[in-house]
């Protein structure tokens, strides 16, 4: 029973955590952007400071960031 009571304390501490991490994205401005890629290994605009995922990257984009020109 004590196992549940913990996994149930950190379920509520991830969604905590995850509102406040919502609030720090929403309030950034997104004024330097890279391109990263996601945990499937797609290619995302992320703001550098915030770590949001905005968009995906133009194909502009994506060449300069592929071939570093």
């Amino acid at each position: 029973m004590e196992k549940i009571g913990k996994i149930t304390q950190i379920n509520q501490e991830i969604k905590n955590l995850q509102r406040i991490k919502t609030e720090i994205q929403d309030g950034c401005h997104h004024k330097k952007t890279t391109i990263k890629f996601d945990s499937t290994n797609t290619p995302r605009v992320m703001c550098c400071e915030c770590e949001k995922d905005l968009s995906y990257p133009s194909r502009e984009e994506l060449e300069v960031f592929l071939t570093g020109k």
